[in-house]
């Protein structure tokens, strides 16, 4: 792994287990970065550990997809059934 990774791994895993979240496995990592000089938008994707398969990092992060649609579409179910409660 590289330094970099390395410290990440850390820092995530510290962080959960200080929330009691349990141990760190495997993590996907996606940050949007701003370029102090320039303002340019960059894409950071970082993988631990660093050898995970390309196929993992790709499921995981399918995985966290599907979550988050099934959370936004419970919410909009959610606001429809208030939005047909307030029509009565």
């Amino acid at each position: 792994m590289s330094q970099l990774t390395d410290d990440v791994h850390q820092a995530i895993a510290e962080v959960l287990r200080c929330h009691g979240a349990g141990l760190l496995s495997r993590a996907v990592l996606v940050l949007e970065v701003v370029d102090e000089d320039s303002g340019e938008l960059g894409l950071y994707v970082e993988a631990s550990p660093s050898d995970m398969p390309m196929w993992d990092r790709a499921g995981l992060l399918r995985y966290a997809d599907l979550d988050l649609a099934g959370q936004v579409t419970a919410c909009r179910i959610g606001e429809a059934a208030l939005d047909d409660d307030g029509d009565e």
